[in-house]
């Protein structure tokens, strides 16, 4: 639904003709009908005015704007290739971005190693007390307690770096890909 059809059914809901929104409003009856048949659009101290009038907040008048807009984007077919964006785009993924990239995936994956050695690192001085292997210091036990508190500690930072990291390559390669396609 478009945002004619919002403040059309807003008004028809409240029981309002558009002559009594545009006296309301200050406008003329013609610039409300222009409104609802999206000839035209309300600036937002306008749309703030209908928001209170029809007892709707902003994003609930524009939500289903914003929905439609959303879906035309994904059903719009992708069939035209802009050769230079295309060329563009391939020329600055393996000259520039790529090795940024790889650098920083290896950062990533010394983190996490970091994070799991750190965290069974108590677990290897287990296994190593339990067989008998070798004997540690209490020295050496403290300091294995304190590196399995870095480890947790590390853990939430490492998955929250992972996680910013997979949702700007998934945007990064959704941007790629509209610029592509016209």
């Amino acid at each position: 639904m478009s945002l004619g059809n919002s403040l059309k059914n807003a008004r028809v809901n409240k029981n309002l003709t558009q002559e009594s929104v545009a006296k309301i409003l200050f406008v003329t009856r013609q610039t409300v009908s222009r409104w609802e048949q999206n000839k035209t659009l309300p600036n937002i101290y306008v749309l703030k005015d209908l928001s209170s009038l029809y007892g709707l907040s902003l994003d609930e008048l524009i939500s289903e704007t914003k929905a439609q807009i959303k879906q035309n984007e994904e059903s719009k077919p992708m069939n035209k290739i802009n050769w230079f964006a295309l060329f563009g785009v391939i020329a600055f993924n393996i000259l520039l971005f790529s090795s940024g990239a790889i650098i920083v995936v290896a950062m990533l994956g010394a983190l996490w190693v970091i994070t799991g050695a750190f965290i069974i690192s108590p677990l290897l001085l287990v296994i190593g007390l339990i067989t008998g292997t070798q004997t540690y210091p209490v020295l050496s036990t403290l300091l294995c307690a304190l590196i399995f508190i870095i480890g947790l500690s590390l853990y939430p930072i490492a998955k929250r770096a992972t996680h910013y990291l997979v949702t700007f390559f998934v945007g990064y390669v959704r941007y790629n890909r509209r610029t592509i396609y016209k």
